[in-house]
């Protein structure tokens, strides 16, 4: 897996508006535990736009790494085509 974060790119502390279209320019699955997410994806969806896909894991549910697991799943079972514009809940 090709994995950064946004600390990699500078972008630790910009608004969350601001990541997922570079995540989508750069066709990288968004994983987060912010909801604010949840409200841009669904903003996403009513304009018609489509992003490369939002994983959210929620962090008072699954440790890191039940999420890493339910993650590692995801990747090996799913083509990045199958999640464009998606939003899927670990």
């Amino acid at each position: 897996m090709d994995i950064v974060t946004v600390h990699d790119r500078g972008l630790a502390g910009h608004d969350d508006e601001e990541i997922l279209p570079l995540a989508t320019a750069e066709g990288r699955i968004l994983l987060t535990n912010d909801q604010d997410f949840l409200a841009i994806h669904a903003a996403w969806l009513s304009e018609g736009k489509e992003h490369a896909g939002i994983v959210y894991w929620n962090a008072n549910r699954l440790t890191v790494g039940d999420a890493i697991h339910r993650i590692v799943g995801i990747a090996t079972r799913t083509s990045s085509r199958d999640v464009i514009g998606q939003l899927i809940y670990l």
